[in-house]
């Protein structure tokens, strides 16, 4: 009598590896152009809007620096751009509009969490506090 291909799909199934990784428990390589966080470098920002008037999912607002940071010569306006990644869609228009080519990038993608993820944080850390 010959077996059922469904209970021969079973056993196999039972002794192999899975075949999905185990994420986040395994990490995952990603390619080097992947196309993950960006941010400004705001020694380089002059603050211009470009960035934020070309994101076509309008995830870009331009933002003022905090008093407690020195803001370069080249920035005035005392203005740099605050991405909500929540909203962003990676198409990094913003890095390639970017006269002054201000923006960072990494191929970071494990972004998901119980706040809302903005790159306040990354940018403004590229400036030095006053009196620092």
């Amino acid at each position: 009598m010959k077996r059922p291909k469904l209970l021969e799909q079973v056993l196999k199934s039972l002794v192999s590896k899975p075949a999905t990784v185990q994420f986040p428990r395994e990490k995952t390589e990603v390619e080097p152009d992947f196309r993950g966080l960006q941010y400004a470098d705001l020694t380089k920002c002059t603050g211009c809007s470009l960035c934020s008037i070309e994101c076509p999912a309008d995830a870009i607002k331009m933002t003022s620096i905090p008093q407690e940071y020195e803001a370069p010569k080249t920035n005035p306006r005392r203005l740099y751009p605050l991405i909500n990644y929540g909203k962003c869609v990676y198409c990094y228009r913003c890095v390639k509009v970017c006269p002054t080519n201000a923006y960072i990038v990494s191929n970071k993608f494990d972004l998901a969490g119980f706040t809302r993820l903005t790159s306040e944080q990354f940018s403004l850390s590229t400036l030095k506090k006053v009196g620092a």
